[in-house]
């Protein structure tokens, strides 16, 4: 993970537990709500053999002097975990969000503060030795109740029928109904980028990316899994 190596001794600090609570397994990542009062607590995200170094969301908190600070654009968003992932020699980055209930609007802000978390760090990892967008996989993972009965599903479907009829180019527009159906989607930055306006190098824009959304097995737990 040689990425990791220069990450870590570029930005050295972020390697003290204290900081963002710097964790590294084999197999897994937790990644746990740091708003005591939400209903979805925590994700646990498992593949076997990987190495997962993990951070929560204060890796990228507070740099609004890269961006909103100079920018009407960029977000200074956070999402609650951040994890540098290597399968087999392959470096790979995944971020995460957990929302509390189901909606479309916490769906596009959970992806939205994952687009811009993601930003912040490759602003960060573009100084480091051995980092090339090119050679990481990226994965965006949003975790959050399941539908809380028939009537909010019907709602969920009506709105979306709307949406796409009008608004065919938003987030919910374009993503809500396949992550609800198929929970894994592959696109590019861009499809996520220009949603938000955001004028990216050809670069970020064709970078490909998974999308998913996990949802709780019943409403109410408080804990997921997901597993690749």
């Amino acid at each position: 993970m040689s990425i990791l190596t220069s990450f870590g001794q570029l930005y050295d600090k972020t390697q003290n537990p204290a900081f963002a609570n710097y964790t590294r397994n084999v197999g897994s990542f937790e990644v746990n709500e740091h708003d005591g009062s939400a209903s979805t607590k925590h994700l646990l995200v498992e593949l076997p053999g990987a190495e997962f170094v993990s951070f929560n969301h204060q890796l990228v908190k507070g740099m609004a002097d890269c961006t909103t600070k100079r920018s009407s654009f960029l977000q200074d968003s956070d999402c609650d975990g951040i994890t540098f992932m290597s399968v087999g020699g392959n470096p790979g980055l995944v971020l995460c969000e957990l929302k509390s209930k189901f909606s479309t609007q916490k769906i596009f802000e959970a992806f939205g503060q994952m687009t811009f978390s993601f930003l912040k760090m490759h602003a960060m990892l573009s100084l480091c030795e051995d980092y090339s967008i090119d050679d990481i996989s990226l994965h965006f993972i949003a975790a959050c109740q399941r539908f809380e009965d028939k009537e909010q599903e019907d709602g969920v479907y009506t709105r979306l029928d709307k949406v796409e009829k009008v608004d065919g180019g938003s987030f919910e527009g374009r993503f809500i109904r396949k992550l609800i159906e198929h929970h894994d989607l592959r696109v590019k930055l861009g499809d996520v980028a220009e949603i938000y306006q955001l004028p990216l190098n050809a670069e970020l824009m064709s970078k490909e990316l998974e999308m998913s959304l996990k949802v709780t097995a019943n409403f109410g737990d408080s804990s997921l899994v997901y597993t690749y």
